[in-house]
């Protein structure tokens, strides 16, 4: 039976809805190449965790950790912009995104969480940011990482991941959630201990927790 150009139209406008509604899921994992005549050159964009902070010494943070780990394979180029206490917006405005990238982390959210972003505004300066560093280097695998807390908090933390989630999909990066970090204890704490950074509290992770973070991202990287 023959099917009008209405019809095909109208299947269309739906399927196109459909997709607005369902977006795509993040990817489990990202392909990362390492280039044959230059350092592998990675970028992390993010707040304390990213810096560190609550660690014994800096190299112990998740960041330092990855590039330990990836430099196993041969040189890495770190680029890094990451300020405690600071919202997605933020961080955004004082990052000068590099060329040709091979692998971006970008750990933002929690503090956004923190001071109740309106959700609308936080999904605008997640995807921004997001798109300036594809502009920059197009190809280059995202590792999109979660907040940092517990899934159904009553700090509202799902409807920022789920913003997460979303935003990393549509740009073909890889979700990944804290939220089975977070809960464990031995990754916290103790409060009151000189750490990098200052002293310790009972929210950030400890050595223990940012290794728990960098073994968990790295295992999301295929080489």
């Amino acid at each position: 039976m023959a099917i009008s150009l209405a019809a095909l139209l109208l299947a269309a406008v739906g399927l196109g809805a459909a997709l607005a509604s369902h977006p795509p899921a993040a990817a489990d994992t990202v392909r990362v190449t390492r280039p044959d005549d230059r350092p592998l050159r990675v970028l992390f964009v993010g707040d304390s965790i990213s810096y560190g902070l609550n660690a014994e010494r800096q190299d112990l943070g998740f960041r330092p950790l990855m590039v330990d780990a990836l430099s196993a394979g041969g040189p890495v180029q770190e680029f890094h912009k990451n300020r405690a206490g600071a919202t997605t917006r933020s961080v955004s405005r004082l990052l000068n995104v590099p060329k040709n990238l091979d692998l971006a982390v970008v750990e933002l959210g929690t503090n956004d969480v923190v001071d109740q972003t309106a959700p609308d505004d936080f999904a605008g300066s997640y995807r921004s940011l997001l798109l300036r560093v594809h502009t920059e280097s197009p190809r280059v695998p995202l590792l999109c990482v979660g907040t940092w807390g517990s899934a159904g908090g009553s700090d509202g933390s799902d409807t920022y991941n789920a913003v997460i989630e979303e935003e990393c999909a549509r740009q073909g990066g890889a979700f990944v959630s804290l939220y089975g970090l977070y809960p464990i204890a031995a990754n916290r704490g103790p409060a009151g201990r000189d750490v990098f950074g200052g002293t310790s509290d009972r929210f950030h992770p400890n050595d223990t927790g940012y290794r728990a973070i960098a073994d968990l991202l790295l295992g999301r990287i295929v080489r």
